[in-house]
């Protein structure tokens, strides 16, 4: 496993935890009921448990009626958008992975970030070379088994931090993402998103253009503030 050199500057680590090797977890529960949990966006930190808006997927299932048995790896605080085979949730995360990441002052979660019933759990760190360096250390003790670990360059321009967004602004535009309409070419219209989200399509097209404003702007600041001054 990679060690993390300290450079000062800001890196981020990805993690993948296999099924096998995580059957001694809460999360391993999750995939019980959903095929695929996927973070969208954090929300900060609620009663000492870390905070975020998820979307899941699975094969048919009534929501509301498993929320007492999930306590203990996924705490679902409110169902902010739910169709047949998925839903987009507001929930905490007591796990203890979670409660690493949250207890340290210099590190945090970010997506990528995701849960699948296949393929594991896949979690993106971003954070200080010291505090990526105690999360290291903490996770290697709860996950004794070897760990697929990504150790990342160091962050300068390449990387550039989401602004934050109202909440159903965010689940709008990450919709959007899902559904394909920021690819090339475009997978769908401002209709096919309203229809999912049942809202009009004149909403939802109020919502991107806000989204895309605040975006686009905080990444003309970054890359005006990454910039190196040049001295005389």
């Amino acid at each position: 496993m990679s060690g993390i050199k300290s450079s000062g500057k800001m890196r981020y680590f990805q993690i993948r935890i296999m099924p096998e090797q995580g059957k001694h977890l809460p999360g391993h529960l999750i995939t019980k009921y959903f095929t695929k949990l996927e973070m969208i966006n954090g929300t900060g930190v609620v009663d000492s448990l870390p905070s975020c808006i998820v979307k899941v997927e699975h094969e048919g299932l009534d929501i509301d009626g498993i929320t007492n048995e999930l306590q203990e790896s996924l705490i679902i605080d409110k169902i902010l958008l739910e169709g047949d085979n998925f839903a987009y949730l507001k929930v905490k995360t007591p796990g203890p992975i979670q409660r690493i990441i949250a207890a340290e002052d210099e590190a945090w979660i970010m997506p990528p970030t995701y849960l699948s019933r296949e393929n594991g759990f896949f979690m993106t760190i971003h954070g200080t070379p010291k505090g990526l360096k105690r999360v290291k250390d903490k996770l290697e003790i709860l996950v004794p088994k070897k760990m697929d670990m990504r150790i990342s360059k160091i962050i300068i321009g390449d990387w550039m931090s989401a602004p934050n967004l109202p909440e159903r602004r965010t689940l709008v535009i990450q919709t959007a993402v899902d559904m394909g309409y920021y690819s090339a070419p475009r997978r769908c219209n401002q209709n096919d998103i309203a229809g999912v989200l049942g809202l009009k399509q004149g909403t939802v097209a109020e919502h991107l253009q806000n989204a895309e404003s605040v975006i686009i702007n905080s990444w003309s600041q970054q890359m005006a503030l990454s910039e190196p001054t040049n001295s005389k």
